[in-house]
């Protein structure tokens, strides 16, 4: 999967940039590799600049810093080991930051797909500062670029202390900031979703994070934090994964958060349950409605602002 990120990198129609693998593996024959691949891109790729670097920190938010750290470009693009970055997407991206020099963050529209399943989906979300008051509706990580500059000015890193959802909290922080964010629909990344290596199926052992958020961002983060938990025991049902049964889970997340099943859980689990492909077929569909809806709402409030600044 690693190759084929760099790959997608490798080929990007711009002028410069450098490229910074971070390993925080803990497993030394996956280091070896990761190294010897980031060796065979360097030698065949020559004219760009890497850099590979390993990071002692367990989480994702700490290796990221540590690349942000490690790097020196204007811009900051991410890119997981499982992504793809599709064409001119560094280009068209690196376009619209200089555009807007001021702008702390950029995320662009993408493709999903979830294997093994036959679906390929477009997402995107329109930015607007009155919808996106309380996080940022973007597909991850992989979707952003950030600008150095600003980043610096702000003091703003991820949280290291995470281990999980750091991006909803560095989000949430540009949010409160009031720093300029930018959202363009291009599809200009590609999300695999996978049972291997996303933490979106990963079974939650550790909760540390869910009272950090909470603490930090009250009952809002709560809410979001919730249902990102509900929906883990959904992707990993749907990925055959989930070796606990519907009172198992119940009762954990009654234990975790106090809270009672939403009913969007039990109609999600109930199809999983019943045909994953079902699901999936039904949750595109659903999620294509939203965002139509969510980004036809956003014109009309871009319309009645106009409209209003007339007056």
């Amino acid at each position: 999967m690693l190759k084929r990120a760099l790959q997608s990198v490798v080929i990007q129609n711009y002028s410069w940039f450098e490229i910074c693998v971070v390993d925080n593996n803990t497993d030394e024959e996956i280091t070896a590799l990761v190294k010897n691949t980031v060796t065979e891109f360097k030698e065949r790729y020559s004219h760009i600049k890497w850099l590979y670097i390993y990071s002692k920190k367990p989480f994702a938010s700490g290796a990221r810093n540590d690349g942000i750290a490690a790097t020196s470009g204007r811009f900051i693009v991410f890119l997981d080991d499982d992504d793809e970055l599709l064409a001119d997407s560094i280009k068209l991206r690196a376009n619209e930051m200089l555009a807007a020099p001021t702008t702390a963050l950029l995320y662009c529209g993408g493709y999903s797909s979830i294997y093994p399943y036959p679906f390929k989906m477009y997402r995107y979300y329109h930015y607007s500062p009155v919808l996106h008051k309380d996080q940022l509706l973007m597909m991850s990580c992989s979707s952003i670029v950030i600008n150095r500059k600003v980043f610096k000015k702000n003091g703003l890193l991820f949280d290291e202390n995470l281990s999980r959802m750091e991006d909803y909290d560095l989000c949430r922080k540009i949010i409160k900031l009031n720093l300029e964010v930018k959202s363009i629909p291009q599809a200009l990344v590609y999300i695999h979703l996978h049972p291997d290596t996303r933490m979106s199926s990963r079974k939650i052992t550790d909760h540390s994070f869910k009272s950090m958020l909470i603490d930090r961002w009250g009952a809002t983060a709560n809410d979001v934090i919730y249902n990102y938990s509900e929906g883990v025991h959904i992707w990993r049902k749907c990925f055959k994964l989930e070796d606990d049964n519907y009172a198992t889970i119940k009762a954990s997340l009654k234990k975790d958060f106090n809270r009672s099943l939403t009913r969007s859980f039990r109609y999600k689990y109930w199809l999983v349950s019943l045909s994953p492909v079902i699901f999936l077929t039904l949750y595109h569909i659903a999620v294509s409605l939203s965002q139509f809806y969510k980004n036809l709402t956003v014109n009309d409030e871009k319309y009645s602002l106009m409209d209003n600044s007339k007056h």
